[in-house]
């Protein structure tokens, strides 16, 4: 992660945008540079930037778990070559599917680090300029976390405390820093979600951007893959009572951009915008790039309202994922991206009660999101804590596809990507990448390792 300082274009200059809106600015529009932000709206501006920096970090990272993972097949009409590599597990450190979230959430976090050097050094504010300015480093401190958790769980090859982690980068400056240990990541992504969640206003409601809210759904998250159970139940909790789920006459909404509905944390999309769906139908041709499996496809009961918001069947056997279609019929394929949602967290916490060996309430939490998923459901009963955390993988799989989540939830449970023969036909045929094999993980980038000679590659990517 070879953090470089970057000229950016001269002249910026203040935006007569109202709050609300600021998201809606071109890049050009809003100022990065540590040494441009010296008062609390260029501050503000900066922050801004950081956010429009990152907008397409996670868009790469559900692409590449979708390519990767089962979620997807690769339909014959695609003959553009495009993502065939990553999908048929070519691997190598060259592959930029599986290799570009790592720079984007680079980037990401060197803006961060920008705004939160400026914020330290805005002195003798108003007290109101000081509140906005705290909850604006809160916000980059988030983001600094948010960025750096996901390029560890994406990019270490376990997560075990004294593994191979990542860098944790803290200032923006040339360097070149050495990988830590994964519990070292884990400790400094706490650390800065702590000193956010101490900074950040609970009046503070915006979802396009960090909050309260978006800070307990992440600790959340980085709570379930670091085994703590209790923290990921509270942070999970804190979450779910401050945003509720969207029930099952909202949901379709969601995925339409026509409700707010249990979205905590999403990354805003507007005219001119990157469009997500883009990635898995060509609109100029017609053709579905990349579409959903016949395996997770058979997961869903015909009763279930998830399976129209995440399938659009255009005939003759092609279903193309509708997630990212959006809402605008002018503008197909463009579609606000939701980082965190309140479904996650009730999956979250009925996993942890799991492992917690609390089934009962486990249960209650699976159970009240399958009522709001499935028509006429009735409640499940499970006789260990081993049958229902298979059944929250499962429902992590159905609830959450195309969300940038499946590869890691194998990874963390050591699950092998098991494909249908159908769905590998275009796959050079290879239905099972099991955790024994080289390309089951990804490889830090090549030109990474390249720039950087204290960056080791993982370990089986050196055999």
């Amino acid at each position: 992660m070879k953090m470089k300082r970057i000229a950016w274009i001269a002249g910026l200059a203040l935006i007569g945008v109202s709050c609300k809106k600021q998201l809606e600015i071109l890049p050009s529009d809003s100022i990065v540079e540590e040494t441009a932000m010296t008062t609390v709206p260029f501050l503000e501006k900066g922050m801004v930037g950081v956010y429009i920096n990152i907008n397409g970090s996670y868009d790469a990272e559900i692409y590449a778990t979708s390519l990767y993972s089962d979620e997807a097949n690769l339909p014959t009409e695609n003959n553009t070559g495009r993502g065939v590599i990553a999908h048929r597990w070519q691997t190598d450190p060259g592959v930029g599917e599986v290799t570009a979230a790592w720079g984007r959430y680079a980037f990401g976090v060197d803006r961060a680090n920008r705004v939160i050097a400026a914020a330290d050094k805005l002195t003798g504010l108003s007290a109101a300029d000081a509140a906005t300015r705290d909850r604006i480093k809160a916000e980059a401190l988030a983001i600094r976390a948010f960025c750096e958790f996901q390029v560890l769980i994406n990019y270490a090859e376990n997560l075990q405390s004294g593994s191979l982690g990542v860098p944790y980068v803290t200032e923006s400056k040339i360097q070149k820093p050495a990988r830590l240990t994964v519990g070292e990541v884990f400790a400094k992504v706490n650390q800065d979600l702590t000193t956010a969640a101490g900074l950040m206003p609970a009046s503070f409601t915006d979802n396009t951007r960090f909050t309260a809210k978006a800070i307990s759904a992440l600790q959340a998250r980085v709570a379930l893959y670091q085994k703590d159970w209790g923290t990921a139940i509270t942070a999970a909790t804190a979450a779910i009572n401050a945003v509720p789920l969207a029930t099952s006459a909202q949901y379709p909404g969601i995925w339409t951009d026509q409700t707010e509905a249990e979205v905590i944390w999403k990354h805003k999309r507007t005219s001119g915008q990157g469009r997500l769906g883009d990635s898995y139908y060509d609109r100029t041709s017609s053709k579905i790039m990349y579409g959903v499996s016949f395996k997770l496809l058979n997961t869903f009961a015909a009763n279930d309202i998830r399976l129209a918001s995440t399938v659009l069947d255009r005939g003759g056997s092609r279903y193309s994922v509708a997630k990212y279609i959006g809402g605008t019929p002018s503008e197909p394929g463009r579609a606000d991206v939701k980082v965190f949602r309140t479904a996650e967290m009730y999956l979250i916490r009925a996993e942890a009660y799991a492992e917690n060996n609390q089934v009962a309430l486990g249960a209650a939490d699976l159970n009240a999101l399958r009522k709001q998923r499935i028509a006429g459901y009735v409640d499940e009963v499970f006789a260990s804590k081993e049958s229902l955390i298979n059944a929250v993988i499962l429902e992590r799989f159905k609830e959450l596809a195309f969300e940038g989540q499946r590869m890691n939830d194998l990874r963390r449970k050591l699950l092998p990507v098991t494909r249908l023969p159908q769905d590998a036909i275009n796959a050079s045929a290879k239905t099972t990448l099991s955790p024994t094999d080289k390309e089951y993980y990804y490889p830090i980038p090549g030109t990474e390792i390249l720039a950087n000679e204290n960056m080791i590659q993982n370990p089986t990517y050196r055999q």
